[in-house]
């Protein structure tokens, strides 16, 4: 985002907790707060909550109770995936490739469940369900949706999830997502990773033990969130869970650093390459798996605003080879 319109966005947030008799706090000051001392939140978090960010394990879950449903997972081989599709910026389609692309690639006993607002055109053989839902406010962008996979009852779902973003492209088993020994699992971040900030693109949690997580979200108001945490979710959850722990890095190469050459002049006349290593290949910014397949970027994807001089959709040539893959 523009340093401007960034600037004037938390301004305006601002602003509009400031012209009400109660702010976002207060609106939502019914909702349980965790109680007890959060040894990873960070110096920013408490910063800027009112009252200062408190958090414990879900009630009565120890601090090592994931490692039971982690054992149990293993030796029974079962694990839900699930998916989040709101609005109509992804069709039906994206999750039905999803859901195929991972029964191709697991051999693990998987209940794959997408929430969603909408329905139809899903095949009728994969399981959805309403989304969750969480209370954000617009201003801060659009993938907070996303931590409502944090709360404590989802969908009836118990233990081991791997959330999966609908724009990735998988092309290598799935099972050692499964058998990784960590808590909280996600992407580490490509752009300043000494920040330690996660990608939320391919997440794994245990259903319930994160549900702290939104306690401290309703915790801070959304100036606060702005400022705190550049309005990015992931950004947020990386801190606001107990601990994380980030995938092997060649196993969710992204399409821009595993596939482009770094100078964006010489990708104009660059054909993408294939992944040499990976298993999950990870689309940000302005591309996803359709529009690198034409060599273009997608503007309704775009997430960052102000003025930059853009000369067309071309941005290199035809990765064709996604199709390969990328298959209901």
């Amino acid at each position: 985002m523009h340093p401007k319109a960034f600037l004037g966005r938390v301004m305006a947030l601002k602003q509009m907790d400031s012209a009400t008799d109660f702010g976002w706090a207060a609106r939502h000051a019914d909702r349980k707060r965790p109680a007890a001392a959060h040894s990873h939140t960070t110096a920013v978090l408490r910063e800027w909550s009112d009252p200062p960010v408190s958090a414990v394990l879900s009630v009565g879950r120890p601090a090592d109770a994931w490692r039971d449903l982690f054992d149990r997972a293993r030796r029974d081989r079962r694990a839900n995936v699930v998916c989040m599709k709101w609005g109509t910026r992804y069709g039906p389609e994206w999750v039905n490739r999803l859901a195929a692309m991972v029964r191709r690639n697991t051999t693990w006993n998987i209940r794959f469940v997408c929430f969603t607002d909408d329905p139809t055109g899903i095949r009728t053989d994969i399981e959805c369900q309403p989304l969750p839902k969480v209370d954000y406010d617009p201003a801060l962008g659009k993938y907070w949706p996303k931590l409502g996979i944090m709360q404590q009852n989802l969908g009836g779902l118990q233990g081991m999830t791997l959330y999966l973003d609908l724009d990735v492209v998988i092309i290598g088993g799935l099972d050692p997502y499964f058998t990784y020994e960590a808590r909280f699992c996600m992407v580490r971040e490509w752009k300043n990773p000494h920040l330690g900030y996660g990608n939320s693109s391919v997440v794994r949690f245990f259903v319930g033990l994160e549900s702290a997580v939104l306690d401290r979200f309703y915790a801070m108001s959304p100036a606060a969130i702005a400022i705190a945490y550049a309005s990015k979710e992931q950004n947020f959850l990386s801190r606001a869970v107990e601990e994380v722990t980030f995938w092997p890095d060649e196993w969710c190469p992204a399409f821009n650093h595993a596939c482009l050459p770094r100078n964006r002049l010489l990708r104009l006349f660059s054909k993408p390459a294939r992944p040499t290593s990976g298993r999950i290949l990870v689309f940000y910014g302005s591309i996803t798996p359709a529009s690198a397949m034409q060599g273009r970027h997608e503007p309704a994807k775009r997430v960052r605003t102000g003025f930059a001089i853009r000369l067309g959709r071309h941005r290199f040539r035809r990765a064709e080879w996604i199709a390969d893959y990328w298959t209901k």
